[in-house]
């Protein structure tokens, strides 16, 4: 018995070491000395944590705000400044550009597995109470991945924080090892209703409601060993090259610049000719989405 007690406890830990071990590959906390000193300015703030970039979607207007009103957020910094959330709003009008307004993260995940996507958000009274989580494994499709909604609160309850709202992505292999790995969070019809709906049951959604975000973290559960990259990647050459690039199996594949654009695409082929691209950096990703770096002489 008692050994089967330290057998189940150290499984136990185990697993638990497992689950609490991410590791944090971009976080933004927005946090300056004051809103106009936040690195990357309101409208391309950059990460507090690792690397990576962020973005408005659609026509919203960008602004840093208190990240410590309403009872804060889950940032430890307790005073304001330095302690700023991002704020947003101008949103979309009733009935028109659903999910295509928000905020847009994007991070390597070059060498990581289990992704995770977690943030904070605080809506005003008069916000929309629906938003939704995608993500692109090229910067340029998005997939919904989870939906965050919930029936407006009465009144007095507005302006609130919601703290960690969090996407477990894990399963989304493509975004395993991916150089072009993005996220965003949009603003959407509520599910019921068919439109946006105010976050508060006594107020009506107005365009000029606000939405915040802070300690918007991607991380990830595990390191890509030598026989992950072995088993599953692919490999190339030469690299660099001029012209022809050699698989060493027949792959599916996107060829991407540095801005994430996607300047070439080849099904079930063992080479490519990149003659016709510049001189430059490119990401090559096969369609399980692991990437690899190359480099074009």
């Amino acid at each position: 018995m008692k050994k089967n007690y330290i057998s189940f406890l150290f499984f136990f830990l185990l697993g638990a070491l497992m689950t609490f071990a991410q590791t944090t590959l971009a976080q933004w906390n927005f946090n300056g000395d004051a809103t106009t000193t936040v690195p990357g300015g309101t409208s391309a703030p950059t990460p507090s944590v690792g690397a990576g970039s962020a973005a408005i979607v659609g026509g919203l207007t960008p602004s840093f705000a208190s990240g410590v009103a309403s009872g804060g957020s889950s940032d430890p910094v307790t005073t304001s400044p330095p302690n700023y959330g991002w704020g947003t709003t101008n949103y979309a009008p009733l009935g028109t550009e659903n999910k295509q307004r928000g905020v847009q993260f994007n991070v390597s995940t070059v060498g990581y597995t289990g992704i995770t996507f977690m943030y904070d958000q605080r809506l005003s009274n008069s916000s929309n109470n629906t938003y939704v989580v995608q993500y692109s494994i090229n910067g340029t499709d998005w997939v919904d991945a989870q939906t965050f909604t919930f029936t407006p609160a009465a009144t007095g309850t507005g302006d609130t924080w919601y703290k960690n709202r969090t996407v477990d992505l894990s399963s989304v292999t493509a975004l395993d090892n991916n150089a072009n790995a993005a996220f965003r969070v949009v603003s959407a019809f509520d599910p019921t209703t068919g439109n946006y709906l105010a976050s508060t049951s006594t107020t009506t959604y107005a365009t000029t409601g606000t939405s915040r975000f802070d300690m918007v973290t991607i991380s990830a559960a595990a390191t890509m060993n030598v026989e992950d990259f072995e088993s599953s990647a692919f490999a190339m050459f030469p690299n660099p090259s001029q012209s022809m690039v050699h698989f060493n199996k027949v792959v599916s594949i996107s060829v991407f610049d540095l801005t994430g654009k996607k300047v070439l695409s080849k099904e079930n082929v063992n080479s490519i000719d990149i003659t016709e691209l510049v001189t430059g950096i490119y990401f090559i990703q096969s369609e399980e989405g692991y990437t690899q770096k190359l480099i074009k002489e």
